[in-house]
Formats: C-alpha cells, structure tokens, sequence
C-alpha cells in the first residue's frame, strides 16, 4: 500500500474529524442553553413576569436556536414588550418581523394592534387589511380594522368592516362577537350626541380588548414548537 500517496487525503480526513469533535461538544452546548433560556423566558410569561421574561427571550435568541425558535422567541418578546406598555419597542420589533415574514399572520396582528394603540390609525388600517387577507376567515381581524378606521375618523368605512366581521362571525356561530359588532355599529351612529373624548374612550377601550381576545383565543405561538 502507498501510504505517500494517500498522506494528503488521510491529513484531511483527520483534519475534518478534528474539526467536528472540537465543534460537536460546543454545539450540543448551544442547543442545550437555548432550550433552558426558551424554558425559563416561558414560565416567567406564566407569571407575568415580562420585565425578566424580556431577558430570558433574548438570551434564547442570542443563543443561536434553529428557525422556527427564532420566529417564537421574537413574537413573545414582542408581545412581552406590549404588556409592559412599551409600544414604540413593540411596533418596531412587529415591523422587522412582518418585513422578515410578510406572510406571517401573527407578525402583522401584532404590528396592528401596536400601531393602534399609539394612535397610528392609517398603518394601523394597513397592517389590519393584511391580517384580513391572510386569514379572511377569522373576524377579529375586520374588527380591528374597523376599530382602526373609526379612530381614523372614517366612521362609515368602519361600520361597513364591522358588517364583514358579522358576517364571519355568524356563520361561525360566534354570537357574543356578532352581538357587540351590531352594537358597535349603533354606537358610532349615536357618537354625534356625545363629546368627542366620549368616543376616544370607548375607541381605546376596544381596542384593548381586541388586543386581549387575540392574544387569549387567536394567537397560537405553541404550534411553531411542533
């Protein structure tokens, strides 16, 4: 046999086996920080702890996790963001995230409704008509939309949104969101009679509860784990 000439490929082959035992230890490493950051940021959004949770969702992105972790981890620290009242941070961080995933329904859920509560209508309107042509089977998405269009004070665009959401919301048997829409809809015909903060009021109380129902019946961030 030659060992000479086969000296060069046999380096190599060495040098490859090298490289991946000096690698393999530090990867199992990462993958194993990333998983007990992901788990502790988790249990502290249980707790509502969002100020340390925002900590931990960072460590767990820092931590290089695969794709579909990056996705989750960015979506909860958004939305940790939005419980702890920063609105500015909350719609940058949704604004990377639908230009990173624009056909992602959550990412453009959470841009909306952070663009509504900082009383930034007209994106707010935007960003809402996405989530309604992403998933134009789900309601609650043409009610932030009328929400938005109402604060927009565009009262008539908004009771046409309210009627689509009735819609939807009838053939899905969801009579408590049908009922409300059909008041909010005799709300904004009675506004005229009452001070405008009256409607300001109402306005971001909706909202907020639009932002709730989402985050409690819609959003289903655990699917991206499977």
């Amino acid at each position: 046999m030659n060992f000479k000439s086969n000296s060069p490929r046999l380096a190599k082959v060495a040098f490859i086996l090298l490289v991946f035992l000096f690698l393999s230890p530090s990867l199992a490493l990462s993958e194993e920080s990333y998983k007990s950051f992901l788990e502790k940021a988790r249990n502290l959004d249980k707790e509502e702890f969002f100020e340390d949770s925002v900590k931990y969702w960072q460590k767990t992105l820092d931590a290089n996790p695969p794709p579909d972790i990056i996705l989750y981890a960015k979506l909860k620290l958004t939305n940790a963001y939005s419980r702890l009242g920063k609105l500015d941070k909350t719609a940058e961080m949704s604004k990377a995230l639908t230009e990173s995933n624009p056909g992602h329904y959550d990412s453009w859920f959470h841009h909306a409704n952070a663009l509504a509560a900082l009383q930034q209508y007209s994106q707010a309107i935007e960003a809402f008509k996405r989530t309604a042509t992403l998933k134009p089977e789900e309601g609650l998405g043409r009610v932030g939309l009328a929400f938005a269009y109402f604060g927009d004070r565009k009262p008539d665009s908004a009771i046409e949104e309210f009627k689509k959401a009735m819609k939807i919301f009838k053939a899905k048997k969801n009579i408590s969101w049908y009922r409300d829409c059909r008041l909010a809809i005799n709300q904004i015909k009675g506004f005229a009679r009452f001070p405008p903060n009256f409607a300001d009021l109402w306005l971001k109380k909706n909202l907020k509860r639009v932002q709730d129902t989402y985050l409690k019946a819609v959003l289903d961030l655990e699917s991206l784990l499977n």
